[in-house]
């Protein structure tokens, strides 16, 4: 896993997770393994009878790949799954903030499965044999806060993606079940 593409990253440093993965799915049409970098999204497939890794894509959100950073969220790509019609992968990724005209930042290092600093959660499909990628946009809840500390993902037989979220509510930090409505597909 260590490629330039992913970045460099001290194994031993809190928050990376450097270059180990986690969550990866089985295609068994061409007989791979794929997975995605969780900081730097590059999507990857591992052959296993050769065995060699072979980078696809780099399925970040729309504004991470224009701002060319990094996103905030260290372990996104727990929300990673191939969805049921076993061809499309469904990503929940972050996207940079902008206010005033400069990016929100915030602190250097991820503790305990936090965001980096405030970001938006986006959803990205991707059609493994088009090569078709789609960012859905910015997700937000009915009263316009943003989903945070999203780091799991499960899609329905009707598509819709569900996930758990950290959501503000009297006050308090909550964690709940949310739902983006399908169909959703990118193909």
């Amino acid at each position: 896993m260590r490629k330039d593409y992913f970045g460099v990253y001290d194994p031993i440093s809190s928050g990376t997770m450097a270059y180990n993965w986690r969550q990866t799915v089985w295609y068994s049409p061409d007989n791979m393994i794929y997975g995605v970098h969780g900081r730097s999204g590059y999507l990857f497939r591992f052959d296993p009878r050769i065995p060699r890794i072979e980078l696809l894509d780099r399925i970040t959100s729309l504004p991470s790949q224009r701002s060319g950073m990094y996103d905030e969220f260290s372990y996104g790509y727990l929300g990673f799954i191939l969805g049921p019609d076993v061809r499309t992968l469904y990503y929940l990724t972050g996207g940079p903030i902008y206010r005033g005209g400069k990016r929100v930042t915030g602190i250097s290092v991820a503790e305990k499965g936090e965001s980096m600093g405030e970001e938006d959660l986006h959803l990205i499909t991707y059609d493994i044999p088009t090569g078709k990628y789609m960012d859905h946009g910015a997700i937000f809840f009915p009263d316009g806060q943003r989903p945070k500390q999203v780091n799991s993902i499960a899609v329905g037989n009707d598509t819709s993606v569900y996930a758990l979220a950290a959501i503000e509510r009297n006050g308090e930090s909550q964690t709940d079940l949310m739902r983006i409505r399908g169909p959703i597909s990118s193909h």
